[in-house]
């Protein structure tokens, strides 16, 4: 199936909108003047701004995946509302304050992002609309690989987890249905190549592993996860997880130790499973909801947000737990109400950046009317 693409733009392409925002002021704050010597005195750390362990920044509603790209901390901006024809935004931020660098404001809302570094492109699921958008952030211009299908209910098949891989030009897109799939994408030639059909409860999370040209999916009910080869797109094998109903929503590999580690969101716990053999090495509760997952490789360390409410506990808050890569003993906590969401590092492995979504419950104590949610950066170094 032909994957349908948006023309260029002398054949009518619109082009994605930039909205740049001026930062002088808190540039030239930050800015030493001409000439002034580099040597360290003995107020040079008095001048030096303060580095703050954790910084957090209101922006936007609806606030959801977020990724670090072409040297920034890009963020998915759904709005307030759940309307699949109303469109979103994706707020590009430095990396150092959480100032507002440029606002792409997009037709659909955005809710997973992921990008592609060779290519300096940015893929944003449009999960209510089935939809992938694909952002060239240096001509500003966009294309769509259509994936989700008309279903019986009148609605479309919704997109969730991208993942890419960038040598081989394919992406690997899931579909959290009861009945779930998984879409892998040739992005050279706009095809897709497979569609895995039936994947039972909630396909939700992906990871890639480049080494073994296999794809992790995390899902819910019998099975945890199912293993593919993307060459056949077959299931090679579903591995099991110990624990009534779980959903791995999220998963994260550990490349060179041979792991996949998962956010159990029915358990609230991180599960580590051996690739090669599906077995589960080690468990660790987190709190309520589980939902995201990271491995820092450089630090040795695992990182899992949990939102802390659930429809039976509503008014509860979440935090963001740091376990230990080789002991899977918790090392630090951070309390961040009321609902953290979605992760991602830094290139050097030195700062975790979070979403932290707000309650749509009014009782909630950190209810707020505007919507508005926020963007959190955790120096790990402390």
């Amino acid at each position: 199936m032909q994957i349908r693409f948006s023309s260029l733009p002398s054949a009518g392409r619109a082009p994605v909108r930039l909205g740049l925002l001026v930062l002088c002021a808190a540039l030239a704050a930050c800015a030493a003047p001409d000439g002034q010597s580099s040597k360290a005195g003995p107020d040079a750390q008095a001048q030096a701004p303060a580095r703050q362990a954790v910084l957090r920044r209101d922006l936007a509603p609806g606030l959801y995946e977020l990724v670090v790209a072409d040297g920034d901390v890009f963020v998915a901006s759904s709005g307030q509302s759940f309307k699949a024809d109303e469109g979103g935004a994706i707020y590009r931020l430095d990396p150092d304050t959480l100032a507002t660098k440029a606002v792409i404001r997009t037709e659909r809302k955005p809710y997973g992002l992921a990008y592609d570094a060779r290519t300096d492109t940015l893929y944003a699921g449009n999960t209510l609309n089935g939809i992938v958008q694909a952002i060239d952030l240096k001509a500003g211009q966009s294309a769509d690989y259509r994936l989700g299908q008309a279903t019986a209910k009148g609605g479309v098949e919704h997109v969730r987890q991208i993942a890419l891989d960038e040598a081989g030009g394919r992406m690997f897109v899931t579909n959290p249905a009861t009945a779930g799939k998984v879409w892998i994408v040739d992005l050279k030639r706009g095809a897709i190549l497979h569609t895995l059909s039936g994947l039972r409860k909630w396909p939700a999370g992906a990871a890639y592993d480049a080494a073994s040209n296999r794809l992790y999916v995390g899902q819910g009910g019998d099975y945890g996860v199912t293993v593919i080869d993307l060459d056949s797109g077959k299931i090679l094998r579903r591995d099991a997880v110990d624990g009534a109903a779980p959903f791995l929503v999220n998963v994260a590999l550990d490349d060179q130790g041979a792991r996949l580690f998962a956010a159990d969101a029915n358990s609230g716990r991180l599960v580590v499973f051996d690739t090669a053999t599906g077995r589960v090495l080690a468990t660790t509760p987190v709190g309520e909801s589980a939902l995201d997952v990271l491995y820092n490789p450089v630090r040795d360390e695992i990182y899992l947000s949990n939102r802390g409410a659930s429809r039976a506990h509503p008014l509860g808050t979440g935090a963001i737990t740091v376990i230990d890569g080789t002991t899977y003993a918790v090392k630090v906590r951070h309390d961040l109400p009321a609902h953290p969401n979605s992760l991602a590092l830094s290139a050097d492995g030195q700062v975790l950046y979070a979403t932290i979504k707000g309650p749509h419950d009014d009782k909630h104590p950190a209810y707020r009317a505007d919507g508005l949610e926020s963007v959190v950066r955790i120096d790990l170094r402390g």
